[in-house]
Protein backbone atom coordinates (compact mmCIF):
# COMPACT_ATOMS: atom_id res chain seq x y z
CA UNK A 1 0.00 0.00 0.00
CA UNK A 2 1.71 3.10 -1.30
CA UNK A 3 1.23 6.63 0.81
CA UNK A 4 2.25 9.92 -0.22
CA UNK A 5 5.46 9.20 1.82
CA UNK A 6 6.79 6.17 -0.57
CA UNK A 7 7.03 2.29 0.68
CA UNK A 8 9.22 1.24 2.99
CA UNK A 9 6.54 0.40 5.54
CA UNK A 10 6.65 -3.56 5.89
CA UNK A 11 10.79 -3.13 5.84
CA UNK A 12 10.50 -0.90 8.81
CA UNK A 13 7.85 -2.66 10.47
CA UNK A 14 9.50 -5.95 9.86
CA UNK A 15 13.01 -4.65 10.48
CA UNK A 16 14.83 -5.77 7.08
CA UNK A 17 16.41 -3.84 4.40
CA UNK A 18 14.74 -2.97 1.66
CA UNK A 19 16.04 -4.76 -1.49
CA UNK A 20 15.48 -3.03 -4.92
CA UNK A 21 13.45 -5.61 -7.10
CA UNK A 22 12.85 -7.95 -4.31
CA UNK A 23 9.46 -9.17 -2.55
CA UNK A 24 8.47 -10.98 0.54
CA UNK A 25 5.17 -12.89 0.45
CA UNK A 26 3.53 -13.81 3.98
CA UNK A 27 3.85 -16.95 5.05
CA UNK A 28 7.17 -17.54 3.24
CA UNK A 29 10.26 -18.19 5.71
CA UNK A 30 11.16 -15.24 8.26
CA UNK A 31 7.73 -14.06 8.20
CA UNK A 32 5.08 -13.81 10.85
CA UNK A 33 2.61 -16.64 10.11
CA UNK A 34 3.05 -20.07 8.89
CA UNK A 35 2.12 -22.32 5.31
CA UNK A 36 -0.73 -24.46 6.46
CA UNK A 37 0.58 -27.33 4.36
CA UNK A 38 3.20 -27.18 6.96
CA UNK A 39 1.15 -26.95 9.92
CA UNK A 40 -0.68 -29.40 8.91
CA UNK A 41 -3.39 -28.05 6.64
CA UNK A 42 -4.35 -28.46 2.74
CA UNK A 43 -2.51 -25.50 1.77
CA UNK A 44 -3.03 -21.43 1.91
CA UNK A 45 -2.07 -18.98 5.33
CA UNK A 46 -2.52 -19.67 8.95
CA UNK A 47 -0.95 -17.58 11.70
CA UNK A 48 0.07 -20.14 14.43
CA UNK A 49 -0.49 -17.48 17.25
CA UNK A 50 -2.64 -15.12 18.82
CA UNK A 51 -0.11 -12.84 19.55
CA UNK A 52 1.28 -12.74 15.99
CA UNK A 53 -1.94 -11.94 14.95
CA UNK A 54 -2.04 -8.74 17.11
CA UNK A 55 1.21 -8.01 16.09
CA UNK A 56 0.28 -8.14 12.31
CA UNK A 57 -3.33 -6.17 13.46
CA UNK A 58 -0.96 -3.56 15.63
CA UNK A 59 1.01 -2.93 12.39
CA UNK A 60 -2.40 -2.13 10.21
CA UNK A 61 -3.72 -0.24 13.28
CA UNK A 62 -0.02 1.83 13.16
CA UNK A 63 -0.67 2.22 9.05
CA UNK A 64 -4.32 3.73 9.45
CA UNK A 65 -3.26 5.86 12.05
CA UNK A 66 -0.61 7.30 9.91
CA UNK A 67 -2.91 8.00 6.77
CA UNK A 68 -5.41 9.32 8.69
CA UNK A 69 -2.84 12.07 10.39
CA UNK A 70 -1.67 12.54 6.13
CA UNK A 71 -5.29 12.77 4.91
CA UNK A 72 -5.62 15.65 7.88
CA UNK A 73 -2.91 17.56 6.46
CA UNK A 74 -4.20 17.01 3.30
CA UNK A 75 -7.46 18.28 4.39
CA UNK A 76 -5.65 21.13 6.15
CA UNK A 77 -4.04 22.18 3.11
CA UNK A 78 -7.27 22.36 1.09
CA UNK A 79 -8.72 24.92 3.49
CA UNK A 80 -5.41 26.89 3.10
CA UNK A 81 -6.13 27.93 -0.56
CA UNK A 82 -6.70 30.97 -1.26
CA UNK A 83 -7.38 33.48 -4.60
CA UNK A 84 -4.13 34.35 -5.82
CA UNK A 85 -5.09 36.85 -8.56
CA UNK A 86 -7.76 37.41 -10.77
CA UNK A 87 -6.39 36.68 -14.17
CA UNK A 88 -6.94 33.60 -15.70
CA UNK A 89 -3.49 31.83 -14.74
CA UNK A 90 -4.07 32.26 -11.51
CA UNK A 91 -7.52 31.10 -11.64
CA UNK A 92 -6.23 28.06 -13.21
CA UNK A 93 -3.55 27.46 -10.78
CA UNK A 94 -5.66 27.26 -7.91
CA UNK A 95 -8.23 25.10 -9.96
CA UNK A 96 -5.10 22.46 -10.61
CA UNK A 97 -4.44 23.28 -6.80
CA UNK A 98 -7.64 22.15 -5.46
CA UNK A 99 -8.00 19.39 -8.02
CA UNK A 100 -4.74 17.37 -7.29
CA UNK A 101 -5.37 18.18 -3.26
CA UNK A 102 -9.10 16.65 -3.90
CA UNK A 103 -7.88 13.33 -5.80
CA UNK A 104 -4.95 12.88 -3.43
CA UNK A 105 -7.60 13.52 -0.54
CA UNK A 106 -10.08 10.53 -1.87
CA UNK A 107 -6.89 8.13 -2.36
CA UNK A 108 -6.11 8.28 0.97
CA UNK A 109 -9.77 8.42 2.39
CA UNK A 110 -10.40 5.27 -0.39
CA UNK A 111 -6.96 3.66 1.60
CA UNK A 112 -8.34 4.29 5.23
CA UNK A 113 -11.47 1.85 3.73
CA UNK A 114 -9.58 -0.37 2.28
CA UNK A 115 -7.59 -0.70 5.86
CA UNK A 116 -10.46 -0.40 7.51
CA UNK A 117 -12.21 -3.32 6.50
CA UNK A 118 -9.40 -5.45 6.21
CA UNK A 119 -8.37 -4.35 10.46
CA UNK A 120 -11.85 -5.72 10.56
CA UNK A 121 -11.77 -8.92 8.99
CA UNK A 122 -8.00 -9.42 11.03
CA UNK A 123 -9.99 -8.83 14.13
CA UNK A 124 -12.77 -10.73 13.53
CA UNK A 125 -10.37 -13.67 12.44
CA UNK A 126 -7.97 -13.17 15.89
CA UNK A 127 -11.22 -13.07 17.70
CA UNK A 128 -12.32 -16.66 16.10
CA UNK A 129 -9.13 -18.05 16.95
CA UNK A 130 -8.93 -17.56 20.34
CA UNK A 131 -12.33 -18.53 20.65
CA UNK A 132 -11.22 -21.74 19.50
CA UNK A 133 -8.34 -21.83 21.44
CA UNK A 134 -10.78 -21.14 24.35
CA UNK A 135 -12.62 -24.26 23.73
CA UNK A 136 -9.27 -26.46 23.04
CA UNK A 137 -8.62 -25.82 26.46
CA UNK A 138 -11.60 -26.00 28.08
CA UNK A 139 -12.09 -29.23 26.70
CA UNK A 140 -8.08 -30.71 27.04
CA UNK A 141 -9.14 -29.29 30.86
CA UNK A 142 -12.29 -31.17 30.86
CA UNK A 143 -10.78 -34.70 29.91
CA UNK A 144 -7.74 -33.90 32.39
CA UNK A 145 -10.19 -33.60 35.30
CA UNK A 146 -12.00 -36.96 35.08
Amino acid sequence: MLEADGGGFWERALGVEPQQGAYTVWGSDGMIGAKAAEAGGEGGFVFPSIDEMNAVLGMWKDRQASITKKKNLIELARGQLSQLADDPESQGYLRRARESLDLLYNQHQSMLDYVGNYIQKLTDATNAKQAGEDANKAAFKGTTEN
